[in-house]
């Protein structure tokens, strides 16, 4: 019952929210200006003790768990920052300055949970969004590691964002028209980036004068 349901200290009364998706394993409440995330399964998701660590961390562009939820004291969910759907872009027509930003702000969130031993886990390229800066925005599997490992967890978690990067641009390119074969190649030599140069760094070298990576492909 929902008179069982804990938002942090004070009880909390879930029914009375109104379900704005599912998902496998979960459901998604609207919640003032945020989400409630809520997990049915009891492995598949990120645990109370990670899920604590992440409220403790500011970070503008990693969407993180502001408040813990439990169910008969048992940890099920938090609230999250709500997704801005209007603004949604497909990045690979966003101006090259303006993407290279977002990709640098990223990164520095990214050193920042880093320097937590947090990994970026669980993610696929649809949990990449954009709309005025380039968010992550589902921390359902990270993971906090018990001991202080900074600068390979950082190799890791820049590592998993380009592999991130290049499968959503592989994957709005292939919605243009444009060979399989030019987008084939930009998506090996994106992914070849060697670890320790940074995404920002390495697809400004990739751009150098075209205006975005749609026109880059195109020229391939």
């Amino acid at each position: 019952m929902s008179s069982n349901y804990r938002l942090e200290s004070r009880r909390f009364d879930l029914d009375r929210l109104y379900i704005q998706s599912t998902f496998t394993g979960g459901r998604i409440y609207n919640y003032k200006n945020q989400v409630i995330k809520v997990f049915d399964d009891d492995n598949d998701h990120i645990n109370e003790d990670d899920a604590r660590t992440l409220t403790k961390i500011k970070s503008l562009y990693i969407f993180l768990p502001s408040k813990l939820l439990f169910l008969n004291d048992k940890f099920c969910g938090y609230t999250l920052k709500s997704i801005d759907k209007k603004g949604k872009s497909k990045i690979i027509g966003v101006d090259k300055e303006e993407l290279l930003d977002s990709i640098y702000s990223l990164e520095n969130d990214i050193e920042a949970l880093s320097r937590r031993n947090v990994v970026l886990n669980g993610l696929d390229y649809n949990d990449l969004y954009y709309n005025d800066g380039l968010y992550i925005i589902k921390p359902d599997k990270f993971i906090v590691f018990n001991r202080d490992e900074k600068d390979k967890v950082n190799d890791i978690n820049i590592g998993q964002l380009n592999l991130l990067l290049s499968s959503l641009l592989v994957h709005e390119l292939n919605g243009e028209n444009i060979p399989k074969k030019s987008i084939g190649e930009f998506g090996d030599l994106f992914r070849s980036k060697d670890q320790y140069v940074s995404n920002c760094d390495y697809l400004d070298d990739l751009l150098g004068d075209s205006p975005n990576v749609k026109e880059l492909v195109k020229r391939m």
